[in-house]
Protein backbone atom coordinates (compact mmCIF):
# COMPACT_ATOMS: atom_id res chain seq x y z
CA UNK A 1 0.00 0.00 0.00
CA UNK A 2 1.23 3.50 -0.89
CA UNK A 3 0.08 6.66 0.89
CA UNK A 4 0.18 9.89 -1.11
CA UNK A 5 0.42 11.80 2.18
CA UNK A 6 3.92 10.36 2.65
CA UNK A 7 4.81 11.50 -0.85
CA UNK A 8 3.42 14.97 -0.14
CA UNK A 9 5.44 15.29 3.07
CA UNK A 10 8.55 14.34 1.09
CA UNK A 11 7.78 16.58 -1.88
CA UNK A 12 7.15 19.80 0.03
CA UNK A 13 10.74 19.95 1.29
CA UNK A 14 12.08 19.23 -2.17
CA UNK A 15 9.92 22.10 -3.42
CA UNK A 16 11.45 24.57 -0.95
CA UNK A 17 8.84 24.68 1.81
CA UNK A 18 9.63 24.44 5.50
CA UNK A 19 6.50 22.52 6.40
CA UNK A 20 3.02 21.59 5.25
CA UNK A 21 1.73 24.74 6.96
CA UNK A 22 4.26 26.84 5.01
CA UNK A 23 3.09 25.22 1.76
CA UNK A 24 -0.55 25.84 2.66
CA UNK A 25 -0.07 29.49 3.66
CA UNK A 26 2.59 30.73 1.27
CA UNK A 27 2.95 28.21 -1.49
CA UNK A 28 3.01 28.69 -5.23
CA UNK A 29 1.40 25.26 -5.25
CA UNK A 30 -1.18 24.06 -2.72
CA UNK A 31 -1.42 20.67 -1.00
CA UNK A 32 -4.68 20.10 -2.90
CA UNK A 33 -2.83 20.59 -6.18
CA UNK A 34 -0.10 18.18 -5.09
CA UNK A 35 -2.75 15.57 -4.34
CA UNK A 36 -4.24 16.28 -7.78
CA UNK A 37 -0.86 15.63 -9.42
CA UNK A 38 -0.70 12.31 -7.57
CA UNK A 39 -4.24 11.48 -8.67
CA UNK A 40 -3.36 12.30 -12.29
CA UNK A 41 -0.35 9.99 -12.02
CA UNK A 42 -2.51 7.17 -10.63
CA UNK A 43 -5.05 7.60 -13.41
CA UNK A 44 -2.18 7.54 -15.92
CA UNK A 45 -0.97 4.24 -14.46
CA UNK A 46 -4.44 2.75 -14.73
CA UNK A 47 -4.15 3.10 -18.53
CA UNK A 48 -0.43 2.69 -18.99
CA UNK A 49 0.11 -0.54 -17.07
CA UNK A 50 -1.91 -3.43 -15.69
CA UNK A 51 -1.34 -2.59 -12.03
CA UNK A 52 -4.88 -1.59 -10.98
CA UNK A 53 -6.93 -4.70 -11.68
CA UNK A 54 -9.90 -6.23 -9.95
CA UNK A 55 -12.82 -8.63 -10.25
CA UNK A 56 -16.15 -6.93 -10.93
CA UNK A 57 -19.38 -8.85 -10.35
CA UNK A 58 -21.73 -5.87 -10.23
CA UNK A 59 -23.55 -6.38 -13.55
CA UNK A 60 -26.60 -8.68 -13.56
CA UNK A 61 -27.33 -10.29 -16.92
CA UNK A 62 -30.97 -10.45 -18.01
CA UNK A 63 -32.24 -12.90 -20.62
CA UNK A 64 -32.90 -11.07 -23.88
CA UNK A 65 -30.78 -8.01 -23.00
CA UNK A 66 -27.41 -7.72 -24.69
CA UNK A 67 -26.05 -4.25 -23.78
CA UNK A 68 -24.96 -3.27 -20.27
CA UNK A 69 -23.40 -0.19 -18.70
CA UNK A 70 -19.88 -0.71 -17.42
CA UNK A 71 -18.80 0.28 -13.89
CA UNK A 72 -17.78 3.91 -13.47
CA UNK A 73 -14.17 2.95 -12.67
CA UNK A 74 -13.82 0.61 -15.67
CA UNK A 75 -10.84 1.11 -17.98
CA UNK A 76 -10.62 -2.14 -19.93
CA UNK A 77 -11.93 -5.69 -19.71
CA UNK A 78 -9.15 -8.26 -19.58
CA UNK A 79 -11.32 -11.36 -19.14
CA UNK A 80 -15.08 -11.89 -18.92
CA UNK A 81 -17.53 -14.71 -18.38
CA UNK A 82 -21.22 -15.13 -17.61
CA UNK A 83 -22.10 -17.12 -14.50
CA UNK A 84 -25.68 -18.45 -14.72
CA UNK A 85 -28.21 -17.58 -12.09
CA UNK A 86 -28.86 -20.35 -9.57
CA UNK A 87 -31.82 -22.47 -10.61
CA UNK A 88 -31.71 -21.18 -14.18
CA UNK A 89 -30.39 -23.13 -17.19
CA UNK A 90 -27.05 -22.45 -18.80
CA UNK A 91 -23.41 -22.91 -17.93
CA UNK A 92 -20.41 -20.74 -17.15
CA UNK A 93 -19.47 -19.18 -20.47
CA UNK A 94 -16.07 -17.64 -21.07
CA UNK A 95 -16.53 -14.69 -23.42
CA UNK A 96 -14.16 -13.91 -26.29
CA UNK A 97 -13.33 -10.25 -26.94
CA UNK A 98 -14.66 -9.38 -30.40
CA UNK A 99 -14.70 -5.98 -32.21
CA UNK A 100 -18.04 -5.01 -33.69
CA UNK A 101 -16.68 -5.34 -37.24
CA UNK A 102 -15.95 -8.99 -36.57
CA UNK A 103 -19.45 -9.51 -35.20
CA UNK A 104 -20.87 -8.30 -38.52
CA UNK A 105 -18.49 -10.63 -40.38
CA UNK A 106 -19.53 -13.51 -38.15
CA UNK A 107 -23.29 -12.92 -38.25
CA UNK A 108 -25.04 -10.18 -40.21
CA UNK A 109 -27.98 -10.34 -37.79
CA UNK A 110 -25.75 -10.52 -34.71
CA UNK A 111 -27.71 -7.82 -32.86
CA UNK A 112 -30.82 -10.02 -32.70
CA UNK A 113 -29.30 -13.50 -32.60
CA UNK A 114 -30.10 -15.26 -29.31
CA UNK A 115 -28.24 -18.06 -27.53
CA UNK A 116 -25.75 -18.62 -24.75
CA UNK A 117 -23.42 -15.63 -24.95
CA UNK A 118 -19.84 -16.50 -25.88
CA UNK A 119 -18.45 -13.14 -27.02
CA UNK A 120 -18.33 -9.55 -25.79
CA UNK A 121 -17.62 -6.27 -27.55
CA UNK A 122 -16.57 -2.93 -26.07
CA UNK A 123 -17.20 -0.96 -29.27
CA UNK A 124 -20.54 -2.36 -30.49
CA UNK A 125 -22.58 -0.05 -28.26
CA UNK A 126 -22.13 3.46 -26.93
CA UNK A 127 -19.07 4.49 -24.93
CA UNK A 128 -19.14 2.97 -21.46
CA UNK A 129 -21.10 -0.14 -22.40
CA UNK A 130 -20.37 -3.80 -23.04
CA UNK A 131 -22.34 -5.86 -25.58
CA UNK A 132 -22.87 -9.61 -25.25
CA UNK A 133 -23.27 -11.90 -28.27
CA UNK A 134 -25.47 -13.81 -28.80
CA UNK A 135 -28.27 -12.15 -26.82
CA UNK A 136 -28.28 -14.11 -23.56
CA UNK A 137 -31.12 -16.60 -23.15
CA UNK A 138 -30.37 -17.11 -19.45
CA UNK A 139 -30.10 -14.67 -16.58
CA UNK A 140 -26.93 -14.57 -14.53
CA UNK A 141 -24.01 -12.33 -13.57
CA UNK A 142 -21.34 -10.83 -15.81
CA UNK A 143 -17.94 -11.39 -14.21
CA UNK A 144 -15.06 -9.25 -15.42
CA UNK A 145 -11.41 -8.98 -14.56
CA UNK A 146 -10.81 -5.34 -15.35
CA UNK A 147 -8.25 -2.63 -15.41
CA UNK A 148 -9.79 -0.01 -13.16
CA UNK A 149 -9.40 3.59 -12.10
CA UNK A 150 -8.32 3.85 -8.48
CA UNK A 151 -10.37 6.02 -6.15
CA UNK A 152 -9.59 9.74 -6.32
CA UNK A 153 -6.46 10.68 -4.38
CA UNK A 154 -7.17 13.54 -1.98
CA UNK A 155 -6.57 14.67 1.58
CA UNK A 156 -8.11 12.08 3.89
CA UNK A 157 -8.29 9.54 1.05
CA UNK A 158 -4.66 9.28 0.11
CA UNK A 159 -3.97 5.54 0.10
CA UNK A 160 -3.49 3.60 -3.11
CA UNK A 161 -3.26 -0.15 -3.63
CA UNK A 162 0.25 0.02 -5.05
CA UNK A 163 3.42 -1.82 -4.02
CA UNK A 164 5.34 0.26 -1.47
CA UNK A 165 8.35 0.33 -3.80
CA UNK A 166 6.37 2.78 -5.96
CA UNK A 167 6.05 5.42 -3.23
CA UNK A 168 8.58 7.63 -5.02
CA UNK A 169 6.47 7.52 -8.20
CA UNK A 170 3.88 9.78 -6.56
CA UNK A 171 6.59 12.02 -5.09
CA UNK A 172 8.11 12.55 -8.52
CA UNK A 173 4.66 13.21 -10.01
CA UNK A 174 4.05 15.92 -7.42
CA UNK A 175 7.41 17.57 -8.08
CA UNK A 176 6.91 17.32 -11.84
CA UNK A 177 3.49 18.96 -11.61
CA UNK A 178 4.59 21.67 -9.19
CA UNK A 179 7.70 22.68 -11.12
CA UNK A 180 5.81 22.56 -14.41
CA UNK A 181 3.06 24.83 -13.13
CA UNK A 182 3.18 28.36 -14.52
CA UNK A 183 4.43 30.54 -11.68
CA UNK A 184 7.46 32.54 -10.55
CA UNK A 185 8.79 29.30 -9.07
CA UNK A 186 8.42 27.25 -12.23
CA UNK A 187 11.45 25.15 -13.19
CA UNK A 188 10.71 23.57 -16.58
CA UNK A 189 14.05 21.76 -16.59
CA UNK A 190 13.20 20.03 -13.28
CA UNK A 191 9.71 19.20 -14.52
CA UNK A 192 11.20 17.72 -17.70
CA UNK A 193 13.74 15.70 -15.71
CA UNK A 194 11.03 14.30 -13.43
CA UNK A 195 8.87 13.47 -16.43
CA UNK A 196 11.73 11.43 -17.90
CA UNK A 197 12.09 9.59 -14.59
CA UNK A 198 8.37 8.84 -14.57
CA UNK A 199 8.54 7.55 -18.14
CA UNK A 200 11.38 5.23 -17.15
CA UNK A 201 9.37 3.96 -14.19
CA UNK A 202 6.37 3.42 -16.50
CA UNK A 203 8.51 1.09 -18.59
CA UNK A 204 9.76 -0.78 -15.51
CA UNK A 205 6.25 -1.12 -14.08
CA UNK A 206 4.92 -2.40 -17.42
CA UNK A 207 7.72 -4.97 -17.51
CA UNK A 208 6.88 -6.21 -14.00
CA UNK A 209 3.08 -5.95 -13.97
CA UNK A 210 2.25 -6.02 -17.67
CA UNK A 211 1.25 -3.32 -20.16
CA UNK A 212 -2.04 -1.51 -20.05
CA UNK A 213 -4.94 -1.59 -22.47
Amino acid sequence: MVDALNSLNDAIYRLGFQSLADCTANGYVSPAELYQFADDAAKHLSYQVGIFTGLDTSIPVTAGVGVYSLPANHVFTLLAWVAPQAGVGGSNQLLRSTPVGNLFALDNTWATTAGESNRYSLDAGSVGTITLYPLPINSGVLNQICQEYPATVAAGASQLALPSVLQDYLTMAMICGARGKESDSAMPEIASHMKQRLDLMDALIAHLWGPGM
